[in-house]
C-alpha cells in the first residue's frame, strides 16, 4: 500500500506527540505492508498552528533519519477547505500538495459542506492543480446526498475514503457509503488517516483484505497501489471509473450497475 494520507510527523498537530511515537507509527505501517507514506499535517485549520512548509520539512528530515528507508516518507499536507484556497495554494507558504505534486488533498468539516464550493475548485484546477477530497464518507452531507460527489467527480475532483470506514470503525454510515460509492465507481483512493498507534493507527491489511472482498483485486490494487504511485510521482490516475449515481435503493444496485458496467 501507498498511504497518501498519514498524519505522522511529531508534535505538529494531532498526530503523534513525540518522535519516539512518530517511529513506532511508520514501524507499525512497515508492518502493515505500507511501503510509501505522505505525510499530511493539517493545515488552515484553526485548531491547530499552521507551520510553515520549511518548518514541517525539517520535521519530515527529522523523522526520516530515525525510521531509515522503510517505510519511504514524503511531504504533504491536509488542508481544510476555504474558498480562498486557490489564491493560498499560489502564494506556496501553507499548504504542501502531497509529495509536492500537483494532487491537493483538501477536508470538510463532518458535519457540513459550505455553499459555492464549486468556484474554488475549478480555480484550483486552473491553477494546475488537482483536488483529492479526504474522507467524504464521514461527512454527513456527502453520506446523505452522494451526488454532490458525482458532480464533484465530474468536475475534476477526486476522493479518498478512510481504511477503517470499510472495517465500521467510524460507524455503519460510513461503512455503508463506502461500499456504495465504490461499487458506483466515486472512489480513487483508500488512506488509512493515521494520526497516532492506538486509537488511529495505520492498519491496513484488513482494510485492504476488505476492499478486495467487496470490488475484486484489479480495483483494490488501484485504490490502494496504483492510484497512490500515480500521485506521489506527479502522473496521471491509472483508475478513474465513470461515476454512477446511486440509487435511492442502495448498495447493491450501485455494485451491479458498476460491475455490470465493467
Amino acid at each position: 500500500m501507498i498511504d497518501i494520507h498519514h498524519h505522522c510527523l511529531p508534535g505538529v498537530d494531532d498526530g503523534p506527540a513525540t518522535l519516539d511515537e512518530a517511529v513506532a507509527m511508520c514501524r507499525m505501517s512497515a508492518d502493515e505492508g505500507i511501503e510509501t507514506i505522505v505525510a499530511t499535517p493539517h493545515v488552515l485549520r484553526g485548531r491547530w498552528k499552521t507551520w510553515r512548509p520549511l518548518e514541517l520539512s525539517t520535521r519530515l528530515e527529522e523523522l526520516r533519519a530515525a525510521v531509515g528507508d522503510s517505510p519511504r516518507l514524503v511531504m504533504g499536507s491536509e488542508a481544510f477547505f476555504t474558498h480562498d484556497v486557490a489564491d493560498v495554494l499560489a502564494a506556496n507558504d501553507a499548504i504542501i500538495p502531497l509529495a509536492r505534486g500537483r494532487y491537493v488533498l483538501i477536508e470538510f468539516a463532518a458535519n457540513n459542506v459550505p455553499p459555492n464550493i464549486e468556484q474554488p475548485l475549478y480555480r484550483m484546477q486552473l491553477g494546475g492543480w488537482t483536488p483529492i477530497v479526504a474522507h467524504p464518507e464521514r461527512n454527513i452531507v456527502f453520506q446523505a446526498k452522494p451526488e454532490l460527489l458525482v458532480s464533484m467527480i465530474e468536475a475534476g475532483a477526486r476522493m479518498q475514503i478512510t481504511a477503517g470506514s470499510l472495517l465500521g470503525e467510524f460507524g455503519p454510515a460510513a461503512q455503508t457509503a463506502c461500499e456504495t460509492w465504490i461499487g458506483c465507481g466515486l472512489v480513487h483512493f483508500v488512506a488509512t488517516d493515521a494520526h497516532n498507534t492506538s486509537k488511529r493507527p495505520p492498519a491496513a491489511r484488513a482494510a485492504v483484505a476488505r476492499l478486495r472482498e467487496i470490488a475484486g483485486d484489479a480495483t483494490a490494487d488501484a485504490l490502494t497501489v496504483k492510484n497512490p504511485q500515480a500521485v506521489v510521482e506527479n502522473e496521471v490516475l491509472a483508475f478513474e471509473p465513470e461515476p454512477v449515481r446511486p440509487a435511492k435503493n442502495g448498495f447493491f444496485t450501485g455494485i451491479r450497475r458498476f460491475f455490470g458496467r465493467s
